[in-house]
């Protein structure tokens, strides 16, 4: 992203700063985005598609982000993110621990998951996608392009990782919303359902 911003001298910021501006001013249209579906639907059982939105910032598109459910209580859930931007592994990254420190979560438990999180994620092109699946035990599972990269284990890390989009206090509201839609409370997602 430093890279593409480069060419636009006038909107030039330092990577943290432009990120945490990204979550912080960015709006939200309808986006079309089926990719993936048949990859959520192989690893969580009677899964149904519920929102999806695509992601702004000033004008720019970054990625379309579609959220899936299962129909059964402790089914899983899915977040898959069509990205319309090249963006760096290590700045995924280090913006994704960034949005954890917002929701709260602890240094420790943040350097705890700082290498786990850098396995997670690839530099993504245009059309590229990463699929966030949370198994029905509790793990979280990273796909690239639909091909396995690596998995997390544990429910806090779960139910933080999707509270970036999904949690009430989230710096991106709008996608929220779209994401939620009128879905809650629902199964599999009462807690990112309390303002």
């Amino acid at each position: 992203m430093r890279n593409y911003l480069s060419k636009y001298r006038s909107f030039a910021m330092p990577g943290k700063a432009l990120f945490l501006a990204l979550a912080l001013f960015s709006g939200v249209a309808t986006a079309s985005n089926d990719h993936n579906q048949s990859l959520v639907a192989k690893n969580i059982p009677q899964v149904e598609a519920l929102g999806q939105g695509r992601m702004t910032y000033w004008g720019f598109t970054l990625y379309d982000a579609k959220l899936f459910t299962s129909k059964e209580p402790k089914g899983g859930i899915a977040l898959d993110i069509q990205y319309l931007r090249k963006f760096e592994a290590k700045d995924l990254a280090k913006q994704t621990l960034e949005e954890l420190k917002k929701l709260g979560i602890s240094d420790t438990q943040r350097a705890e998951w700082a290498d786990p999180l850098a396995r997670a994620f690839k530099t993504v092109q245009v059309g590229d996608s990463i699929t966030a699946i949370k198994k029905p035990q509790g793990s979280t599972q990273f796909f690239y392009n639909g091909q396995f990269v690596s998995e997390i284990s544990g429910e806090s890390f779960s139910k933080a990782f999707f509270g970036i989009w999904l949690h009430p206090k989230t710096s991106a509201p709008q996608l929220r919303k779209v994401l939620l839609g009128q879905y809650c409370p629902k199964i599999n997602l009462e807690a990112y359902c309390h303002d």
